[in-house]
């Protein structure tokens, strides 16, 4: 038996979903507070408990939350509302909602589990939207987005010489590097080149910052918060190509930290740095690190099956003899393994 509730009080509640098992042990924390850790419960998700665990997650308007069921089980997905990014030339044009990738949710899937996977479905789906937003304008003034998620992987493979770099490491200056910026767009608006710095380990720092909108479009830049924002480059080499790589993997650094900052689970955020790491290793110490005698030696063989049937239950069938070959390699000490080996190998 179950009972949910809108508050997790580790007092009295076990939320939709959850169960302890027999022998759980019960553990005092330093607040006086009281709780079975979540490595003594046992999972059973459905829909209405996956659901009942997203009404308690908060994050932005922008990226609703789903869950639903098809026939291969329990999905969690990220719809995104905003303009559309290929249309930038109609300041005017209304906003959409499309839908990122199905994130499949196990029933014996732990509740926080859940709740992590929504928090990567966010970081990943905003990611996705930030590389179709930085356009790059090749010598011809066409404008292409080179980091976006939808080129065609096979064939680029096919035609990897003509991607193949050439370019030798450069000196980078102010000047140089704000006439690569001047090509580059981020969400339409520019980016300035605020000081250049080349250190004795042959790294350049990099400082820019993302200029803000035009006032009078700022309602529909649906990354405001990335906008205006001072930020230092760390390149490896000095060369144009390193610049942009490394411009786009700050502007997700940047989008993965407003995750980790405004994600909220029962209004606790708990990815968020202003958290002090070294009491989170307490409060881990204090729900993991049991005393010997906590558990009876009946306690122990249960929690040990369990965990061994939740194991098992991920063991995957390969059933193709392709399979079976390209993962010969991986399996052929598998008499020196533990664990539970994929079934067919």
């Amino acid at each position: 038996m179950t009972t949910h509730t809108k508050a997790y009080d580790v007092n009295t509640y076990i939320a939709l979903g959850e169960y302890c098992l027999i022998s759980a042990p019960t553990v005092h924390l330093p607040n006086g507070q009281s709780c079975v850790p979540q490595h003594f419960y046992g999972y059973n998700h459905s829909l209405e408990s996956v659901e009942s665990i997203l009404s308690l997650i908060s994050f932005s308007h922008q990226f609703p939350i789903f869950c639903a069921e098809d026939e291969q089980g329990l999905f969690i997905q990220i719809g995104i509302i905003g303009r559309e990014n290929y249309q930038k030339n109609n300041p005017d044009r209304a906003k959409k909602i499309v839908y990122g990738r199905k994130w499949r949710v196990e029933p014996n899937l732990p509740t926080s589990e859940i709740i992590q996977t929504v928090f990567l479905a966010l970081k990943k789906a905003r990611e996705h939207e930030i590389r179709e937003l930085v356009t790059l304008s090749s010598s011809t003034g066409k404008v292409s987005t080179p980091f976006n998620s939808h080129h065609d992987l096979p064939l680029m493979a096919q035609c990897r010489s003509l991607l193949e770099t050439n370019e030798s490491t450069q000196t980078l200056t102010m000047s140089s590097v704000q006439a690569l910026l001047d090509n580059l767009r981020f969400d339409q608006t520019k980016i300035q080149c605020l000081d250049v710095m080349t250190r004795p380990s042959g790294k350049v720092l990099v400082d820019i910052v993302f200029n803000t909108g035009n006032p009078e479009e700022d309602k529909n830049i649906e990354f405001a918060e990335l906008h205006g924002v001072e930020c230092t480059l760390i390149l490896e080499t000095a060369s144009a190509n390193e610049l942009l790589y490394e411009l786009m993997e700050t502007l997700i650094r940047l989008s993965d930290r407003y995750v980790e900052k405004h994600f909220t689970f029962n209004g606790f955020n708990r990815f968020s740095r202003e958290h002090d790491l070294q009491k989170i290793g307490e409060f881990s110490i204090n729900t993991r690190f049991l005393h010997s005698n906590t558990l009876n030696e009946a306690g122990k063989k249960l929690i040990t099956e369990h965990n061994c049937s939740v194991d098992e239950s991920r063991v995957p069938n390969v059933k193709l003899d392709q399979q079976k070959a390209r993962l010969a390699e991986y399996f052929k000490n598998k008499e020196l393994m533990e664990g539970f080996l994929p079934k067919g190998v």
